[in-house]
C-alpha cells in the first residue's frame, strides 16, 4: 500500500506484510499463498490500488528464479496483473522457516559462509527484476540477520567476527551497486539486530557501522556502496525486547555513518509486567514454549537485567530463588503477536504495541532522515500457527491480518499519511 503526506512532497511510505507468514518452497506454493491470503487482503484494504507485498523466497526458490528468466518474467507479469508490488524482501531465513525444531537454525548459514552471500545475491537479483518500475524515488529493501546466533561465536572472537561479517556485507553492497548501474534499480541490504545474535541491538549495530566505515576511509568505492546499499532493518519487537528507547540516540549515530533505517518491521513482543506478583502472566508465558521459533527473553528492573535464549532457559532461571529474574519489574519476550493487541485477554500477558507505535511515529515525523525517498513498513507476525486462541482473535487468518493492517493504517493516518 502506498501512502503520501501533504507536507512531505516526494516522500512515500509502502506498507506490506511479510510472506514468511505462509512460506512456500516452490513457485506454485508462492502463487497459492498469494491467491489465498494476499489477494483477499488486497480486496478488503485497497481495492483498485497498488498493494505492496513483503516477499519471502527461501534459498532454493530464489536460486531457481534467479537462473530462469522466463519464469521470473511470468512472476513479474502475474504480480503486475493483480496490482501487487514486491517492494521489500526477507532474506533472513534460508529455508524451512516453519519446520519443527528450527530454533537457532534460522541463522544458518552464517554471514561468514559463502552460501549466505550467494542466497542474498540471488534474492537481490530476483528483486531487481521483479520491481514493476524503477526510478530515483524507488528502492527495494532486503532484510537479513546480523551474522549468526550468539552461540556460534566465542566472546573473545566477537569483534573479529563482526569485522568479517561486515566485510561480506560490503562485498554484497558492491554487487548491489553493480545491479543498480546495470538495471537502474537500487537495492538496500537492511541488517536486522535480534536478541542473542551476533549484534543484538540497534545501538551496537550503529557502533559497528561507524567503526568499520572509519577503517575504509581510503576506499571511496566501498564507502559509496555502504552509504547507498547498506542500512538497518528496525524490528520493533526485537528493539523492545532489548529495552531500547524509542527515541534512542543510535539513530543519529547511524545517520552520521552514512546509513539509516532501510526498513521497519512493525512487530510486537510479549510483556509480563511485575512478574514477581503476576503469577498468571508468568505461567502463561512459560506455557507458550513451542518447538519452531526462538523466544528470547530479557528482564529489566531498577537494579537488575536478566537474559534468556529461550523459554526453557527462563523457566530454569526463575527456579533459582536468587536469580536476577526475581528482581525484574518487566520481562519482554521475542514472541511476535498481532500488532493490534495491547493484551492477550485475561492471561496476564501484555504486549509492546505502544512501543511499536511510538517508534513508527518517530520515523514518520522525520522523512528527511530516511536514507531513501520512501520508507518500507512491513507487518511481520509470522507466528499465527503457534499463537494461543486469545491472540488469534475471531474469524479466519485474513480477518486477523486485516485487524493488524487497520491498526497500522490508523497510526499512519494519525501522523498525516494517507493512501495514495
Amino acid at each position: 500500500m502506498l501512502l503520501r503526506h501533504p507536507a512531505h512532497e516526494g516522500r512515500t511510505v509502502r506498507l506490506s506484510y511479510c510472506l514468511n507468514l505462509h512460506p512456500a518452497d516452490t513457485l506454485e506454493g508462492l502463487y497459492e499463498g498469494l491467491e489465498r491470503i494476499t489477494e483477499p487482503l488486497h480486496a478488503r484494504l485497497a481495492p483498485g490500488r497498488e498493494f505492496s507485498v513483503g516477499m519471502y523466497l527461501p534459498a532454493a526458490l530464489a536460486r531457481a528464479l534467479a537462473s530462469d528468466a522466463e519464469r521470473l518474467r511470468e512472476l513479474r507479469a502475474w504480480l503486475g496483473s493483480r496490482g501487487l508490488d514486491p517492494s521489500t524482501f526477507n532474506a533472513f531465513p534460508y529455508g524451512g522457516f516453519a519446520h519443527i525444531g528450527l530454533k537457532a537454525g534460522v541463522f544458518a548459514p552464517e554471514w561468514w559462509d559463502e552460501t549466505r552471500l550467494q542466497y542474498t545475491l540471488d534474492v537481490a537479483q530476483v528483486a531487481a527484476r521483479l520491481l514493476p518500475s524503477a526510478g530515483p524515488e524507488r528502492h527495494i529493501s532486503i532484510s537479513t540477520h546480523t551474522g549468526a546466533h550468539s552461540s556460534r561465536v566465542l566472546a573473545v572472537e566477537l569483534d573479529s567476527t563482526r569485522r568479517t561479517v561486515f566485510a561480506n556485507w560490503v562485498a554484497i553492497a558492491t554487487q548491489l551497486a553493480r545491479i543498480e548501474r546495470e538495471q537502474g534499480t537500487r537495492v538496500v541490504l537492511s541488517v536486522e539486530p535480534e536478541p542473542r545474535s551476533l549484534t543484538e541491538s540497534c545501538a551496537t549495530l550503529a557502533e559497528v557501522f561507524a567503526r568499520e566505515k572509519l577503517l575504509r576511509e581510503a576506499q571511496p568505492e566501498s564507502l559509496a556502496a555502504i552509504a547507498r546499499h547498506l542500512g538497518i532493518c528496525l524490528d520493533t519487537c526485537h528493539a523492545a525486547v532489548e529495552f531500547e528507547a524509542a527515541d534512542a540516540p543510535w539513530r543519529d549515530a547511524l545517520a552520521a555513518s552514512g546509513a539509516g533505517v532501510g526498513k521497519v518491521q512493525f512487530t510486537s513482543a510479549l510483556s509480563v509486567l511485575d512478574p514477581q506478583g503476576n503469577e498468571f502472566g508468568r505461567r502463561a508465558l512459560l506455557e507458550l514454549d513451542e518447538a519452531r521459533y526462538l523466544h528470547q527473553v530479557t528482564g529489566q528492573g531498577p537494579d537488575a537485567v536478566a537474559r534468556a535464549g529461550d523459554l526453557p532457559e527462563l523457566r530454569a532461571g526463575w527456579a533459582e530463588p536468587q536469580s536476577a529474574w526475581h528482581a525484574c519489574t518487566e520481562w519482554r519476550c521475542h514472541f511476535h503477536v498481532p500488532v493490534d493487541l495491547d493484551t492477550l485477554g485475561a492471561s496476564g500477558l501484555s504486549t509492546t504495541r505502544d512501543y511499536a507505535d511510538r517508534v513508527l511515529a518517530l520515523q514518520l515525523a522525520a522523512p528527511e532522515r530516511w536514507p531513501s525517498r520512501e520508507l518500507h513498513v512491513e507487518i511481520e507476525t509470522y507466528t499465527w500457527d503457534v499463537l494461543p486462541r486469545e491472540a488469534r482473535g475471531a474469524g479466519a487468518l485474513v480477518d486477523g491480518l486485516e485487524r493488524e493492517y487497520r491498526h497500522v493504517l490508523a497510526q499512519l493516518a494519525a501522523s498525516g499519511w494517507r493512501l495514495a
